[in-house]
């Protein structure tokens, strides 16, 4: 199946649903799953042993090529499925036709209560994921998995856990493009990008059936699987336009950033465009060449930006203040060039104050309009004096606002404009507000332990993490547990996978604490 399409239609007997709007968050350290297969009282037959899932979608490092390989390659180790569990198969008290007539969540919660009673219980923390002995159904639900034999594939099985970890699906521009009768008009067309499977650029694997493909950049941003240095926000610095490198997706050890965001939109900081460089290497070995791929991201989900109805992945773009431009592909990097306005605009709640057609200085709606006011009434309140033909009459002085502006305002209205101008950077470019998908909610910073840790903690949290690391090699013996072995009365702070700074032990509680609270402190668009 190399280079080809794997399309939906081709797994009989599968049932879809349309995923709700995204909301995944960074996702990090293991992530253990309760695998339970689960068969039908009519239906005694097991299909598979429990070693075949074991190896299919929690063993990773055994070169199996299955699902948990996927996730530490797109990851980039920051992912570990160790603590997954494998069990059954269960015989369930249901017929396969009985199980028919029921929704899928309680279908997945039929062979949970199985599995309990059989001595089973899912463990704290524990994703799930059902797998049947017959077609019935295929699918996610709840944050849980559902998958029968016309599922046991890497491409399916991946779509579907991810969406357990809180991806929604991803799009097109095309809105001709309707993938199924239930499906949204360009769901699903973004064969690039897994969280568009079935309908992926798709290879067939040595083990299992068809492969998964790369995510694309802003669902790896949504999963914190990108370093926030690898990832360039257009215009935050104040400069407007640029030429930039783009490291490939799929070769993180080229230089470079990996994803360029480029907002565009001051009423909506969760609204922007993305930039990338997909390799035709790996789990995208599939994808029909070496390409840099455009996205607008609106409330949380990525729209592959196409040339039109059935037309291919757009290599520029003019539109909402921006023009992107491809330059060149050339092995593992791509340089494009993006220009921006961003860097001039207002922030929310304010506007150009336009005393002149170059005055961009972002004051309210309020002053704008006496700003207008008084250039309308300008030449009444002139008269040829000390100051020459522009002197003010009584009671007006000049507002200054720029350099030479000899318009007559009241006292107030000159000091407004000075005001106004001392103002002036703090509310100009919300490119500088953007953190992406991942922004803390009020009162919150991420801990940023690492370029990876997106965990949104107070400041004072923060600024311990920072302190810790600081010291991190003075607090490192070498002992017991090798060269980073901690000195007495210090542990490993464990906030992710590999985190051996040794901190307090009331530091490595805060962390842990911290990482149990991350979803409730990232902040969602709209919010």
């Amino acid at each position: 199946m190399a280079g080809t399409l794997a399309l939906f239609g081709a797994l009989v007997g599968a049932v879809f649903v349309t995923a709700g709007p995204a909301s995944a968050t960074p996702i990090r350290n293991n992530t253990p799953w309760s695998i339970l297969l689960c068969r039908f009282s009519d239906r005694p037959a097991t299909p598979q042993p429990a070693s075949f899932f074991a190896n299919f979608l929690t063993s990773t490092g055994a070169g199996t090529g299955g699902v948990a390989d996927y996730f530490t390659d797109q990851s980039g180790g920051r992912v570990s499925l160790a603590g997954s569990a494998v069990r059954g198969w269960y015989t369930m008290s249901w017929t396969l036709d009985q199980y028919r007539t029921i929704d899928r969540w309680t279908r997945i919660q039929r062979c949970v209560d199985t599995a309990a009673a059989n001595g089973y219980t899912v463990p704290a923390g524990h994703r799930i994921a059902v797998m049947l002995n017959d077609w019935v159904d295929s699918g996610a639900s709840g944050g849980r998995v559902l998958l029968d034999p016309g599922a046991w594939n890497v491409g399916f099985a991946a779509h579907e856990m991810l969406h357990g970890m809180g991806l929604g699906h991803s799009f097109s521009n095309d809105t001709t493009y309707q993938n199924a009768s239930w499906s949204q008009p360009g769901e699903y067309d973004d064969p690039w990008d897994e969280m568009s499977a079935m309908h992926i650029y798709a290879f067939g694997t040595a083990n299992y059936g068809t492969s998964a493909v790369g995510l694309n950049g802003p669902h790896r941003d949504e999963l914190g699987w990108l370093p926030s240095n690898r990832i360039f926000t257009m215009g935050a610095d104040g400069v407007g336009s640029r030429t930039i490198s783009l490291a490939a997706l799929e070769t993180p050890a080229a230089a470079g950033p990996q994803l360029v965001r480029i907002p565009f939109n001051p009423g909506d900081l969760f609204n922007y465009y993305t930039v990338e460089y997909r390799r035709k290497t790996g789990w995208s070995a599939a994808i029909p060449a070496d390409t840099v791929l455009l996205h607008e991201v609106r409330n949380g989900t990525p729209y592959l930006l196409r040339t039109g109805a059935g037309g291919g992945p757009a290599q520029s773009l003019n539109a909402d203040g921006v023009q992107i431009s491809v330059n060149s592909r050339a092995g593992n990097n791509a340089t494009v060039t993006i220009t921006t306005d961003i860097i001039n605009r207002c922030l929310q709640g304010y506007v150009w104050r336009a005393a002149r057609p170059s005055d961009l200085v972002c004051v309210t709606g309020a002053t704008r309009s006496q700003v207008a006011a008084d250039n309308a009434v300008a030449a009444s309140r002139w008269v040829n004096g000390a100051s020459g033909p522009h002197t003010c009459i009584s009671g007006y002085v000049w507002r200054e606002a720029f350099a030479g502006d000899d318009v007559c305002v009241t006292g107030a209205q000159r000091t407004q404009a000075a005001a106004d101008n001392a103002a002036a950077a703090s509310r100009r470019n919300p490119a500088r507000l953007v953190s992406g998908p991942n922004a803390c909610v009020s009162g919150y910073v991420w801990r940023g332990a690492d370029q990876s840790d997106y965990v949104c903690v107070t400041g004072a949290t923060r600024s311990q993490v920072a302190a810790d690391n600081a010291v991190a090699a003075s607090r490192w013996v070498n002992g017991a547990y090798g060269p980073h072995t901690c000195i007495s009365g210090y542990v490993w702070r464990d906030a992710f996978i590999g985190d051996d700074v040794c901190v307090l032990g009331t530091q490595r509680t805060q962390a842990a604490a911290d990482n149990a609270a991350a979803a409730s402190r990232v902040l969602r668009p709209g919010g």
